[in-house]
């Protein structure tokens, strides 16, 4: 089975732009680790660079990660709550700021390096664009490229993973779907930049997850996964298996026969719940939905499926979901 992780922003406050100041007591990040060390089923947490760790502190999480069992299973960059990114990160037209976020990124790298962390992911929120006719798309699809390139280039045992989303902050993200992900990546020419896939954002771009997924996995460039849920439309950070039950169902599949090894991180905004309950509940829809696609879809024919009509497609899989 694959191992969990839990995004430590998961027992933040829980801010919205309506109760800016959250609606729960900011934890510090030593009580965060001993809730998720209590939790069975959690082996790991994923941090943002360079807020919750770093080079700085590390010595002072460290013998609390051993203690309580949990690797950093990933790490995100900083590179969209703070107004310096206003204007973009990679694609920003000011050229300072595309130095500072390549050199933050090559630091980060490193620092993963350094902890045993494979994958860092770039969720670039504020590249993009509000209006029609602000942006020059060729030079800030240059400037991406670019950019990405000579960061994968600095430390090829690092894996990048651009974190796709359609909108917010930007209203228009530049990096928003799967597939776009994937062409950015090929065409950095770099085998360690590929995807890390947020299922919150892959469901509010309007993708099947499942063949997102596979398509990424076929070409070796699906490196990490953040699971939720939401209503398609909203980025919600709801506990996975909230809303979507059979696409997760054909999800799972499609990992397990795709041979997916990463980590499943729990990327949650539990505002108004617990967040210990909210993690209990999505280690316990994973590992359910693992035992059901093991058990009950492990031998699960495509060919006879393709014979009959939908509507016995669905009947039959009902059959193995309640039997």
């Amino acid at each position: 089975m694959n191992k969990i992780s839990v995004g430590v922003w998961t027992y933040g406050a829980c801010s919205d732009r309506y109760v800016s100041d959250g609606y729960k007591n900011r934890l510090p990040l030593t009580e965060r680790l001993e809730h998720l060390g209590k939790i069975d089923g959690v082996k790991g947490i994923e941090i943002t660079y360079p807020c919750d760790i770093n080079e700085e502190n590390y010595s002072q999480y460290a013998p609390l990660l051993k203690k309580y069992g949990l690797e950093i299973s990933s790490m995100g960059v900083e590179l969209v709550c703070d107004k310096q990114w206003k204007t973009g990160s990679f694609t920003s037209p000011i050229q300072e700021v595309r130095e500072n976020t390549v050199a933050l990124v090559k630091k980060a790298m490193d620092f993963a390096e350094q902890i045993g962390t494979e994958v860092v992911s770039l969720w670039l929120g504020q590249d993009g664009y509000d209006y029609f006719m602000q942006s020059d798309y060729r030079q800030q699809w240059k400037y991406l490229i670019d950019g990405l390139r000579e960061c994968a280039k600095h430390n090829p045992k690092i894996k990048l993973g651009l974190e796709y989303k359609t909108t917010e902050p930007r209203l228009k993200c530049m990096v928003s779907t799967g597939g776009l992900s994937l062409a950015i990546a090929q065409c950095t020419g770099m085998d360690n930049v590929g995807v890390t896939m947020d299922i919150g954002h892959a469901l509010f771009a309007g993708e099947n997850l499942a063949e997102t997924a596979t398509i990424l996995l076929a070409q070796n460039r699906l490196f990490h996964l953040h699971v939720n849920d939401n209503y398609r439309i909203a980025d919600d950070d709801m506990p996975i298996g909230s809303v979507h039950f059979l696409h997760f169902i054909e999800f799972f599949y499609w990992l397990r026969k795709m041979g997916y090894e990463g980590w499943y991180s729990l990327d949650m905004y539990p505002y108004r719940d617990d967040p210990d309950a909210a993690v209990k509940a999505s280690v316990e829809f994973i590992r359910g939905a693992e035992q059901f696609v093991e058990k009950k879809l492990a031998g699960y024919s495509f060919e006879e499926m393709q014979k009959k009509a939908p509507s016995d497609i669905l009947s039959n899989l009902f059959q193995k979901i309640f039997e």
